[in-house]
């Protein structure tokens, strides 16, 4: 089959959540196209979406908590579901033009806005091809909710439940895990990991994790850490960010405790794998690849919003612990290092939570739905059946 993957440059988890779908199904012999939503609208539209999202939640997260919490109300009134589907078409005119040339068999979006523009399509444009939405947070807000979507892979239960009462059949949602890449896989020892990476292999590890735009808790934790740094040896990703980049190497500087800085890496799942413990904004591509790899995770500065409501779950699954301030997540780092149980059981926790095989069996079943037509009725639970034969175009 020929599958049109979209995704939004709103964050990057949405773009990996795409290029994990892509992988799996380019493994099993289909043909994919992945497109960034954003790069079919105008430039000010684009930079405004794109950007001040960015802005927003490094400047005002409580501005945007309060939009978040405003929005997943009030989103699915019809007058406000008419202005936005209008304003977000009028927006991305070529768009149409491409999809019509593309000919995709099925279309698989991994963030709502290009969702949302493919099923409202015109019939002679869309002609009934099936369309899926992958949510990639642990809650679904109602923006992901639209009509004419024919399945919904979400992380969680609750997420289920959300989009069901908000109007999808009940057959129509499964719940798979967020997709992440092959390397996400549990059970690698962290001593060969550290090998591998140059690291000391008998220190403990924590790795501090900024999110792939550069925003997130390492600048004022290396601060707190230069005046009594835990016993353990710091990996630091900073994402794409240069100038926080270049504050974090000085602030690494001073702590007294082997410190390594990065900046965007390619292969995270290896600095994952080397890590007794990861420190984190709850993002949920990044959680998800924690929780595949059967990390236990420390949880710092959730933005108002889809990270507060993962945080909360994470909490309440036993996966994760949470730090208000960067005293109290030296204190819990240190106190979590010299606990082996308590890290175990949050280790544990995670693996019962992870979802390595997500996005394979998120292409499973959408190639099954699109094989069958729209509205067949697949299980909800068990095992997925193997995939059929793929031919490539």
């Amino acid at each position: 089959m020929k599958l049109l993957i979209l995704h939004a440059s709103a964050g990057g988890g949405h773009r990996r959540a795409a290029e994990a779908l892509a992988v799996a199904a380019e493994t099993a012999g289909h043909t994919t196209v992945v497109r960034d939503i954003l790069d079919f609208t105008p430039p000010l539209y684009r930079r405004t979406y794109a950007r001040g999202y960015l802005a927003l939640i490094r400047s005002a997260p409580e501005l945007w908590g309060y939009f978040y919490a405003h929005s997943d109300r009030s989103a699915q009134t019809p007058v406000e579901r008419r202005v936005r589907a209008a304003f977000n078409q009028l927006n991305a005119l070529s768009f149409a033009r491409f999809f019509r040339r593309a000919e995709p068999d099925a279309v698989l979006c991994t963030h709502f806005l290009p969702l949302e523009l493919v099923s409202n399509l015109p019939t002679r444009i869309r002609r009934n091809r099936p369309l899926f939405g992958i949510v990639t947070d642990f809650a679904a807000h109602s923006l992901w909710f639209c009509r004419n979507v024919d399945a919904y892979f979400v992380a969680t239960e609750e997420a289920r439940r959300q989009l069901i009462r908000k109007g999808q059949p009940a057959d129509g949602v499964q719940v798979t895990g967020i997709p992440v890449m092959p390397g996400f896989v549990p059970d690698r020892d962290p001593a060969d990991a550290r090998r591998q990476l140059g690291l000391s292999a008998d220190v403990p590890a924590v790795l501090v994790l900024n999110g792939g735009l550069g925003v997130g808790p390492a600048l004022e934790l290396l601060r707190t850490a230069v005046h009594a740094p835990p016993p353990c040896q710091w990996m630091v990703v900073i994402g794409r960010n240069p100038r926080l980049e270049a504050r974090v190497r000085s602030a690494a500087a001073q702590v007294s405790a082997p410190v390594t800085v990065h900046g965007f890496v390619d292969h995270l799942h290896d600095w994952m794998a080397a890590a007794d413990l990861i420190v984190t904004k709850p993002g949920g591509l990044t959680m998800a690849e924690a929780l595949a790899m059967g990390k236990p995770t420390l949880l710092m500065d959730p933005i108002p919003g889809q990270e507060q409501r993962n945080a909360e779950h994470l909490l309440e699954a036993g996966a994760s612990v949470r730090a208000f301030e960067p005293e109290e997540a030296l204190w819990k780092i240190e106190a979590l290092l010299g606990d082996r149980p308590r890290l175990d059981a949050l280790a544990s926790a995670s693996r019962r939570l992870g979802r390595p095989q997500a996005a394979k069996h998120i292409l499973r079943d959408a190639v099954l739905r699109a094989t069958a037509g729209a509205g067949s009725i697949l299980p909800t639970a068990g095992p997925i059946p193997p995939l059929p034969p793929a031919s490539r175009r």
